[in-house]
């Protein structure tokens, strides 16, 4: 009988033992994933960069500052109330230290048609895709605003 005993209160410690082995593990992985959120959101928020959105008209004689900078909802704005039966250029500028970086939207409706092109301190390549809506337009500034890695992903420029 006291075998029987000293065998079911070694199992309930085991038992013991064991379940908070398991919640230790588990609590463990749960601020893993924390941390991982963490390096997540930090990364995103280094991609966080001031954007100047500027318009010029007149084939560019004219260029006007809209903003600072841009968000998504001022490029939004911006593209919606532009006549883009006239010639325009919409263009975000990178100043942030690593050289001069603009990325732009330019063209008309017209005869001119729409296109879009990357300048830096040392090229300015063209979008190799014509474009053929304002939507289009507003979709490429958008991504540039998310990001330099996002937009070089989806669109080819040479």
């Amino acid at each position: 009988m006291n075998n029987y005993i000293i065998f079911g209160v070694l199992a309930l410690i085991g038992i013991f033992v064991l379940i908070s082995w398991n919640s230790k593990c588990n609590s463990n992985t749960h601020g893993i994933g924390e941390n991982k959120t963490e390096l997540r959101n930090r990364d995103v928020r280094q991609e966080k960069r001031d954007l100047k959105l500027t318009v010029s008209y007149d084939y560019g004689e004219i260029t006007k500052t809209i903003s600072e900078k841009a968000t998504a909802e001022i490029i939004k704005s911006t593209m919606e109330s532009t006549n883009w039966n006239e010639f325009h250029i919409v263009q975000l500028e990178d100043e942030n230290g690593n050289g001069y970086k603009a990325l732009h939207v330019s063209g008309s409706l017209g005869d001119d048609g729409l296109a879009s092109g990357f300048v830096t301190d040392d090229d300015h390549i063209l979008l190799v895709k014509p474009l053929e809506t304002v939507e289009q337009m507003t979709e490429i500034l958008l991504d540039y605003l998310k990001g330099e890695e996002i937009w070089g992903n989806k669109y080819e420029y040479k």
